[in-house]
């Protein structure tokens, strides 16, 4: 993709659209957001120089992650600090993306960039548990299918492993880093955490949680003022697991002295059916460090004018973790 040209149709776009964005349309420009997780979707600024607007475009395939986010957007905002939508886009800006969202632009940083996150962290974590087990909105998603934990791990991990693994093989001359032999144990191991999940008594129950399912610290965005939003609600489901929110955002605490104090705030929200099942998932997410970036190296291929620093990225990362995990459960 040429993102020169990209922007060039979106601002082109916003411009025509300017009064519904609530812009000013012959000051408009958009501004690619570079996503280091990867290329699903496709992400620009507008900004008139005065007022901001976040557009977010899908590819068909993800457009449904999208609608459902739109259609509980307002409820999202009012009580759950999600960024509030302006307006959906309908029809094809960008070539195969046909379905969009328009956000509020919130000026704030990644959590992860901040000098002292404890305070983020345990503010979006008594949200999280407080959406964990919101009925309003269960009752909008009755349409997902009931399943159980073990069968919600596999849908968050397994599969997407399967098809990273997939992509890993076909685009094999990419990776002159990864070994043949690596790639086999990696598929090894996929099926090793399947087996687990499948035996283990904590994942045999039903899956009713609301969960987030991606709430990482780049999707926590916090301003001086310890405010903070919660981001990126493509994923949002009704039949999850809450130990997954919960290890996705305590993940950079996990192998720190500073894990058996959020340890003890899991149990004091929660039960030990939990923090079971989030050992797994935080064994998951390490290995998703390894596997998932070289998905994300292949990918950027497509889009040369950050492919070098998001290849960089993705090698830099696969290898430490790749290392580190061997060490921890090889």
């Amino acid at each position: 993709m040429d993102l020169s040209l990209a922007e060039k149709q979106v601002t082109e776009w916003a411009k025509e659209y300017a009064q519904a964005l609530g812009l000013k349309g012959s000051h408009i420009q958009a501004k690619y957001i570079w996503n280091p997780g990867g290329f699903v979707n496709q992400s620009y600024r507008l900004s008139d120089g005065v007022v901001s607007r976040h557009v977010k475009f899908a590819l068909a395939h993800k457009a449904p992650s999208l609608k459902q986010w739109a259609m509980i957007s307002d409820y999202l905002a009012d009580h759950y600090n999600a960024p509030r939508l302006v307006q959906e886009v309908t029809h094809e800006i960008l070539p195969g993306y046909s379905y969009g969202l328009v956000f509020e632009f919130i000026e704030g940083h990644p959590l992860s960039a901040a000098s002292n996150p404890i305070p983020g962290v345990q503010k979006v974590l008594k949200t999280l548990n407080r959406l964990h087990t919101d009925r309003h909105i269960q009752r909008k998603l009755t349409s997902e299918r009931v399943q159980s934990y073990a069968a919600a791990f596999t849908e968050e991990y397994i599969s997407r492993f399967e098809e990273d693994l997939q992509g890993i093989r076909s685009e094999r001359h990419l990776l002159s880093f990864v070994t043949d032999d690596s790639i086999d144990w990696f598929e090894a191991e996929v099926d090793a955490l399947r087996q687990i999940a499948n035996q283990k008594p904590c994942f045999q129950k039903q899956a009713t949680d609301v969960v987030h399912n991606d709430i990482n610290w780049q999707n926590i965005l916090i301003n001086d003022h310890h405010d903070f939003w919660m981001i990126d609600w493509d994923e949002l489901s009704g039949s999850g697991d809450a130990a997954m929110d919960y290890s996705v955002l305590l993940w950079p605490f996990y192998y720190t002295t500073e894990w058996s104090f959020w340890r003890k705030q899991i149990l004091l929200l929660t039960n030990e059916e939990t923090l079971e099942r989030m050992e797994l998932y935080f064994r998951a997410k390490h290995l998703d460090d390894v596997i998932d970036v070289l998905a994300d190296y292949i990918e950027a291929e497509s889009i040369p004018d950050v492919r070098e620093m998001t290849q960089q990225r993705a090698k830099e990362t696969h290898l430490r973790a790749y290392a580190d995990y061997m060490r921890l459960y090889a």
